[in-house]
């Protein structure tokens, strides 16, 4: 079974800064750990081609100058580079390709032409092996071989055109969620379509949406959704207009914290960075001094439990380590229908069954995507595909992996784990990581919502690391797999250290990369990746539940 494909248009007016692109990739990692794979187009940032074409007059010719789309698409690539960028520090595969790669071509003039052709089959192999392509829009290859420009709205356009050439959805994301009636920032009680046709969205959309892109939509019958990223809230573009009616809006949720070490400090980043979804209220640390001198205000930090829960919080966020306080508090929060989102594995493996069900019992959520997998959305397969899985190989310690590639290429162990605790994808104390206990948590997690079994830690063989050197006879590269598989003779796992050949999709993860394979009852196969370890990874999967908390309360 192919995997879903979908293209997201980032417009000029959502890639305003540096910081928007931030944004940006965590738009695209939603759709790809809902398993899509996702063809992400680019405009140039903010006013970058306004610059260009001043540029462009001070030096060039008057007129249709040939050499004015190289200067031209430049906005464009660097946005897409920029965007590539963002997404590899949160861990999310990410592989830039530009118009000749793809065979995106265009007849006409150099400012104005008309797309006439994409390689296809090219696109859809770079998507298999890379999952998240992103490309430059308002650019194609024109007649002899030169860069064409593609005109007002070109990303758009580019957007649309590959969606209709792949026959799939095209989302274009702006900086309002959705086509309204009239500018809903000038007027905030605007209505808003659900449901729009090609010809009222020339009507009314022109100054959202450029008129060559909504007349190619209108032409080829191609429909499309207009949101903004973060929102998961649309107008959908098609054969016909549906009623208007205020737009959802999300709940502003007051968000409780326990942990701000490496994680959490990402964590809180991100969501200081999203105030008008989210309010951190209240955080627990073992020593606030420590994080009052880091410049975090002393009000919102306590050592006592029992101020999270007077701060009233919707959400309870748990990027602490180990079982005991994490695990009692957690219950604390669900009895109290507070919705906990949870990094911390060992907590939740311990917890186990009962405390989903403790959670489905006091009506709320419990979300631990960044407990397994860090920017791999591993579990999130899991729970999507329960009763079809048969066997689960994964990398499930990015750390691990860190260090058994560089002891690969020549490193000891010890010099290996000091770089890893340097990089800080290993704690001071690895003993969790090297032993095996972290990886093992993360098994005891994929048999629950994988296959429905509940394990102990002593269920499974672990491999340890610890002091580790290749032999000389090694054929490939060294890693830790977890192997969970579902036969005849009942449910199996283990832990255990490979020499794999490179051809290894598993092999390929380099340093702190996780790679998983995914069997299923059919003779399906699935292959996701991404970074197991470091800040950025566990920080974005994390914001991903809360955002999923988030669109739960829109109204």
């Amino acid at each position: 079974m192919p995997v879903p494909v979908i293209v997201l248009n980032f417009g000029h007016s959502v890639l305003k800064s540096l910081e928007d692109y931030t944004q940006a990739a965590s738009e695209i990692y939603r759709h790809y750990r809902q398993g899509q794979n996702v063809v992400a187009v680019t405009s140039a940032q903010g006013d970058q081609t306004d610059v260009l074409m001043a540029e462009a007059r001070r030096i060039g010719p008057e007129g249709d100058a040939k050499n004015l789309p190289e200067l031209l698409q430049l906005g464009e690539r660097r946005s897409a580079a920029l965007l590539a960028l963002a997404l590899e520090r949160i861990g999310a595969p990410a592989f830039v390709r530009q118009a000749r790669d793809l065979g995106l071509t265009a007849e006409g003039s150099f400012t104005e032409a008309r797309l006439t052709g994409l390689d296809t089959p090219q696109l859809l192999e770079d998507l298999r092996d890379h999952d998240i392509v992103v490309m430059p829009g308002f650019v194609a290859i024109g007649e002899k071989d030169r860069a064409v420009l593609l005109g007002d709205g070109g990303a758009d356009l580019t957007a649309l055109y590959v969606a209709d050439q792949l026959g799939v959805e095209a989302v274009l994301l702006k900086d309002v969620n959705g086509i309204y009636e009239v500018d809903p920032k000038s007027n905030p009680n605007a209505a808003r379509y659900d449901e729009i046709s090609w010809d009222d969205a020339i009507r009314v959309a022109g100054p959202l949406i450029a008129p060559r892109a909504l007349g190619f939509a209108r032409k080829h019958e191609v429909p499309f959704r207009v949101g903004i990223p973060g929102l998961p809230s649309y107008t959908r573009v098609g054969a016909t207009t549906g009623a208007m009616k205020p737009a959802p809006s999300p709940k502003k949720l007051r968000v409780a914290m326990m942990g701000l070490g490496i994680v959490g400090g990402g964590v809180f980043r991100r969501v200081a960075a999203h105030s008008a979804q989210f309010e951190i209220v209240k955080i627990m640390v073992r020593s606030p001094d420590k994080y009052i001198d880091q410049g975090y205000k002393p009000e919102i930090l306590t050592t006592e439990f029992e101020d999270l829960l007077a701060a009233e919080p919707d959400i309870f966020i748990d990027v602490s380590g180990g079982v005991d306080p994490a695990l009692p508090h957690c219950k604390a929060m669900l009895s109290r229908g507070i919705h906990v989102v949870s990094a911390n594995k060992q907590a939740i493996a311990a917890g186990g069954q009962d405390l989903l069900d403790f959670a489905v019992e006091h009506a709320a959520q419990l979300r631990f995507s960044s407990s397994a997998g860090g920017g791999m959305p591993v579990l999130e397969m899991c729970i999507r595909e329960k009763g079809r899985i048969t066997r689960v190989q994964a990398l499930l310690n990015g750390t691990t992996n860190y260090m058994l590639d560089e002891i690969g290429k020549g490193r000891s162990y010890a010099e290996a784990l000091k770089d890893a605790q340097d990089k800080g994808f290993a704690e001071a104390d690895p003993t969790a990581d090297v032993g095996g206990a972290d990886a093992g948590a993360k098994i005891r997690l994929i048999a629950m919502l994988g296959f429905g079994e509940t394990i102990g830690l002593e269920d499974i063989p672990l491999d340890t690391i610890e002091n580790f050197r290749p032999n000389a006879e090694a054929k490939g590269a060294w890693k830790r797999i977890s192997t969970l598989w579902s036969d005849k003779n009942g449910f199996s796992s283990a832990l255990e250290l490979k020499d794999l050949s490179r051809n290894n999709f598993l092999a390929q993860a380099d340093g702190e990369e996780a790679h998983a394979v995914f069997d299923f009852e059919d003779g399906d196969q699935y292959r996701i990746r991404g970074k197991g370890a470091g800040r950025w990874p566990t920080t974005e999967s994390v914001m991903a539940d809360l955002f999923d908390i988030s669109e739960t309360t829109l109204g």
